[in-house]
Order: C-alpha cells, then sequence, then structure tokens
C-alpha cells in the first residue's frame, strides 16, 4: 500500500518540476509570485509530504497518506480546468495528467 503513497509523491515531485520549469509562479489565475517564494512553497511541501510518506513516526500516517493522493487528485483536475479555460498548455498540465491517472488506477485497485 505504501507504495502507491511514494508513487503519488514522485509524480508530485515531478509536477514540481515542470511547474518550476514552465513559470507557474508567473501564470497562475489566482495571483503571480516571486519565484523564490513558489521556490520556498515547494521545497516545504515536498519535505513535509516526503516525511508523511517514508517515515513510520507519524500520527495518522495512513489518513494523511490518503489525503495526499485525493489532494493531488484535485491539483490535476484544476490543472485540466485551467487548460479548458484558456486552450493553450498550463504549467503543470502534463504530470497533472499523470496524477488523474495514477489516482484512477490506485482507486480502481484498492476499492
Amino acid at each position: 500500500m505504501n507504495l502507491y503513497f511514494q508513487i503519488t509523491y514522485f509524480i508530485q515531485l515531478l509536477h514540481s518540476i515542470e511547474e518550476l520549469s514552465t513559470g507557474f509562479h508567473k501564470k497562475w489565475y489566482f495571483f503571480t509570485m516571486h519565484f523564490w517564494l513558489f521556490l520556498l512553497f515547494e521545497i516545504c511541501f515536498s519535505l513535509f509530504w516526503g516525511l508523511v510518506i517514508f517515515t513510520d513516526f507519524i500520527p495518522y500516517k495512513r489518513e494523511l497518506s490518503e489525503f495526499f493522493l485525493l489532494l493531488m487528485f484535485a491539483n490535476g483536475v484544476q490543472h485540466v480546468v485551467w487548460f479548458g479555460w484558456t486552450k493553450k498548455y498550463v504549467p503543470g498540465l502534463i504530470t497533472a495528467l499523470a496524477h488523474i491517472g495514477w489516482f484512477v488506477y490506485v482507486y480502481f485497485n484498492l476499492v
């Protein structure tokens, strides 16, 4: 079971790299931000979820891991909706599709 969450985490790391390298911080529809601020967010976000996924001393590890999987699915859907609005590539779209596909795979293999 933990492998499902580890793969989700790996997809999220790729997603962060895609967003950082394609200017997500300048193009997001809610607000723009400095690159360093977005980078800091991505580092903190990745460190937090890495602790949850790869350590055993976190309380509610299973529930948090399941929430992470669902959160990444929602993030993927958000990118697809954003793409639908703009009708062009948006930063993070490729790996967002991976998040959606992985969630569907996990969901149908666990339910």
